[in-house]
């Protein structure tokens, strides 16, 4: 009976800290794609040159009037990752309407652990 609730004991601990740590890359996601999508000179703290070059608008080319990133626009729907030890992959959809300028794209973003923040190292977006 002591091994049935130690084990039990196990498994409810593993679940509460599965989904702690999957809360913090939900938290981190949600600053990188700001960050990403402002255009934010500390972008560096969060994600490499080339995931913020995927992710920004201006540097997608996307728009070919003056981009200026307004936050009421911006909507990072819910994040779903998927993480083992000090990897992670983040499933979102992110949307963004401001005027004649809109878009609404699913985001899958790579992440690894660095300096106790969450840092993308790749983001693949579907088309």
């Amino acid at each position: 009976m002591k091994r049935k609730r130690y084990a039990i004991s196990l498994i409810i601990l593993f679940i509460i800290v599965y989904v702690s740590v999957g809360a913090w890359i939900s938290h981190d996601t949600k600053i990188i794609l700001v960050k990403a999508m402002s255009g934010a000179a500390d972008y560096k703290d969060y994600m490499n040159t080339t995931t913020y070059q995927k992710i920004n608008p201006v540097e997608r080319e996307m728009t070919t009037k003056p981009y200026e990133y307004d936050r009421k626009f911006h909507d990072v729907g819910f994040v779903f990752p998927l993480h083992f030890f000090f990897r992670s992959k983040a499933y979102v959809n992110q949307f963004y309407s401001k005027g004649d300028f809109g878009f609404r794209e699913p985001v899958r973003l790579s992440l690894k652990l660095k300096s106790g923040k969450w840092y993308a190292t790749d983001v693949y977006i579907k088309p």
